[in-house]
């Protein structure tokens, strides 16, 4: 993966987007362990995006490669950034969207 702003975000997004659909699976149970580690991603994403813009590639690397071990659980979904080719973004379709 490069290590770009927007390679952060793409993770980020996808362990967000996974942590809500358990979130909802859980409900109404799980929210203090949900805002946890929304919070230790959304924290990491940060780091990451801050020691690109300061060109530290050893610390940024290090950090994506806590990003995707957070993505890590739900490697067989179709989304994971490891499952993607290139720059081309899939968001998570939007329920009740049309194609």
């Amino acid at each position: 993966m490069l290590l770009d702003p927007q390679t952060g975000v793409r993770v980020y997004q996808f362990v967000v987007d996974r942590l809500d659909d358990r979130r909802r699976e859980q409900y109404p149970d799980g929210r203090e362990v949900y805002e946890a580690d929304w919070t230790a991603v959304h924290d990491l994403e940060k780091a990451f995006a801050e020691v690109v813009h300061a060109n530290d590639l050893v610390t940024a690397e290090r950090h994506l490669q806590e990003l995707t071990g957070m993505a890590a659980p739900w490697r067989d979904h179709p989304h994971h950034p490891a499952n993607r080719s290139g720059d081309a973004h899939q968001a998570d379709p939007v329920p009740g969207a049309r194609s």
